[in-house]
Parts: C-alpha cells; structure tokens; sequence
C-alpha cells in the first residue's frame, strides 16, 4: 500500500518536485495540470478513479510548491522523474492524465517510455496541434524579443486582438481568455516563463498517435463541445485511426477537471 499524505516531495538532481496522492487503486497513474494551477486540481476526481489508481498528481516546474532549479525542462527530465517514482513505489507500469497544458506532458511521455503504459487520459489537451503563436513566440529570437516586449508593453498588442476579435477572425470567449491570461506584467512574465521551459516539449502527432497504437495503449479523450482554446475538433481529428480510443465531447468550456467529468470517466472507464 502506498503511504498517502497531503505533501509529498521527490528529489531529482537540485530539483525537489511536489506531488500529491489521491486514491488507493493498485494502478498507478501520473497526473499533470494546466497552466497556472497545481497538483490539487486532480482531487475532485478520486470518485471516479480512487478505487482502480492511485494517482500521483505533480506540480509542473514553476508551478505550486515545485522547486525547479534549471531554465528548462526537458523530455529526458521527464522520463527520469517518472522511473523514480516508479522506483519509489515498486511498480513497472502507469498511466497517464493531462489537463490542457498537462497534455503536453502527456505526449511527451509517451515519446519517452511507450512500452510502460497501459492507459492514457487527454482532457482538453494542448500538444495535438502545432500551435504557430507558441512556435514563433519561443522558437525563434525575434518572436522571443517580441513576446518580451508584450510582457512590458502589452497595449499595442491587446488593441491587436480585439481588432481581429471584431473582424470575426477569433471568437469573443477566445480574446477574453487571451486578455485574461495576460491581464497584468506578472502573469505575462509567468507565460513566457512557462512556454520558455518546456519548449523541448513539441508536438508529434503523428508520432503519438504511431506508438499509442503499436504498444495497444487505450486512450480516453474528454472535450468541451464549447472549448474556444483547445477544440473538439482537434481530438476529432487524433482519433483518425486511432485504435483502442474513445473520444467523449461535452456540452461544457475549457475547464473540464470538475465534479462533473467523474460519472463521464466511469461511463468511459467501463465501456
């Protein structure tokens, strides 16, 4: 039986990273967040998944109560912490949950130790698409200068968005998530801070979708029929041929990891 408490710390070459554990299933299944929350996002959903996993649920660098010592944080470093705690609670194989930004995490994984996973849970991920915004913001080092100079001087570029928001080029709830992420200097420097961290983490679809199906891993995907940031059809298009998938879409937003999305996970989970 793992130990269960409310903190639990693993440390990792200068790094000491957070998690929690909710649920004591004899699966063991890694739960990554989105962007700007914390491991205790996950709790709402021991319901559903408690008596099948333990979930170790795991603040991201620059998240919660993580210390992340380096200025990345790269696809190998998340291949090592997880045959850690592998190690720490005597398993050989997992599972893996994403929310949004977690998503990424997900894929990245999947990229590192295919051969170890039984079951993968995507939850409004980001990863399955290029995001050109994101590759031109941190790939090159003018669109970094550029996104700096956001984080300083952000109105040009807000006056940007609400034009093309009036033209119709993206949707309403779309510029008020941008202008809300972005609303004040520290949450612009904590977006550059987060996106410029884990750029070692691009997309692959083709690739995950590849090694999901030769190693038989289930996927479930869970979306909002209403999400303007990660779309439905952005999973629709994953699952083309895809095996051993379910593809659920809810009548709901971005933000999914709620009281809600248990009775949706059981009905998956025994199907």
């Amino acid at each position: 039986m793992i130990e269960q408490s409310e903190n639990q710390y693993l440390s990792f070459n200068a790094h000491k990273i957070h998690y929690i554990l909710f649920g004591r299933g004899e699966k063991l299944l890694f739960c990554f967040h989105g962007f700007g929350e914390t491991a205790f996002s996950f709790s709402v959903l021991e319901a559903a998944l408690g008596n099948k996993y333990t979930l170790v649920s795991i603040d991201l660098p620059l998240h919660g109560l993580t210390k992340w010592e380096d200025p990345f944080f790269l696809k190998d470093d998340l291949k090592n912490i997880i045959s850690l705690f592998l190690k720490r609670f005597d398993r050989k194989r997992f599972s893996l949950m994403g929310f949004s930004l977690g998503g990424k995490m997900v894929i990245g994984a999947l990229k590192e130790l295919p051969e170890l996973i039984d079951e993968v849970f995507l939850i409004a991920p980001d990863g399955l698409r290029k995001n050109i915004l994101y590759n031109i913001s941190i790939y090159s080092a003018w669109g970094r200068k550029l996104f700096l100079n956001l984080v300083k001087h952000p109105e040009k570029y807000f006056a940007f968005v609400r034009f093309f928001a009036w033209l119709k080029f993206i949707p309403l709830s779309l510029e008020s998530f941008l202008v809300a992420q972005l609303s004040t200097e520290e949450k612009r420097q904590f977006s550059f801070d987060v996106w410029y961290c884990i750029k070692d983490f691009d997309t692959g679809v083709k690739t995950a979708r590849q090694l999901l199906n030769e190693n038989k891993i289930h996927s479930y995907l869970f979306f909002g029929e209403f999400d303007k940031v990660i779309r439905p059809v952005f999973g629709k298009r994953f699952v083309r041929g895809l095996n051993n998938t379910q593809l659920v879409i809810l009548p709901k937003g971005h933000h999914l990891v709620k009281e809600y999305l248990n009775d949706e996970l059981l009905k998956a989970l025994n199907k």
